[in-house]
């Protein structure tokens, strides 16, 4: 594990010597939370390998997924600084999921003090706010394949062409039911974009895949 921990790009800009003082490792199997929507921010997390869906439940119960992070993504940066509580619950998508957390008041020292760490931060921020922008334009207002085949493609542009969610957790992410997704799959299945297996979408043809994602003429 000690060749892994600086592998993740943010954290390779804090000495070495630093790091092994303040970066913590934990293990985490498929659905155990890594922390919960409400809990008071602790600290920044670093998916260091597997992969982690962050999940918010609405007023209504209802669960949207707000993104599905991979190795080298930062999870839980939402509220580092105004002290808020997590917006959203993370939880462990593959076996094993290894995070690195850093405590809050350490990253916000390293934010300060080292020019490199908080700049990069900054450019992640805005390239996750841009990411979030242009994923609700490409999908607002489409039928449900549509959005599915959007989805899928931005995730296998990050994850390869077997990403692994189940139907459900796709569900969530679209804002959908689990049936509705079913059925979605299956449309792209037949026209061969997609194979869908158990807890497995492998995308088969990216550029059917593109076709069903590609915005309406006018």
């Amino acid at each position: 594990m000690q060749s892994k921990r600086y592998d993740v790009p943010l954290l390779r800009l804090i000495p070495p010597a630093a790091l092994s003082d303040v970066l913590v490792i934990r293990r985490y199997q498929v659905g155990e939370r890594i922390f919960e929507q409400g809990d008071p921010t602790t600290g920044l997390w670093f998916v260091m390998e597997g992969r982690v869906a962050v999940e918010r439940v609405g007023s209504e119960g209802n669960v949207t997924t707000t993104g599905v992070w991979i190795t080298d993504d930062i999870v839980g940066i939402a509220g580092l600084w105004d002290r808020s509580g997590y917006p959203a619950s993370a939880r462990a998508l593959s076996n094993p999921t290894v995070m690195g957390w850093i405590s809050r008041d350490v990253a916000l020292r390293m934010h300060q003090e080292i020019p490199p760490f908080g700049l990069e931060i900054s450019r992640l921020l805005a390239e996750r706010l841009r990411f979030i922008q242009e994923s609700i334009a490409s999908r607002q207002g489409r039928p449900i394949v549509n959005q599915v085949a959007s989805v899928l493609l931005t995730l296998s542009r990050r994850m390869g062409s077997f990403i692994g969610l189940t139907h459900e957790d796709l569900a969530h992410l679209i804002g959908t039911h689990r049936e509705t997704v079913t059925r979605a799959l299956q449309e792209l299945a037949r026209d061969g974009a997609v194979n869908a297996r158990h807890g497995t979408i492998e995308v088969v043809d990216a550029v059917k895949l593109e076709d069903w994602s590609a915005p309406p003429s006018k």
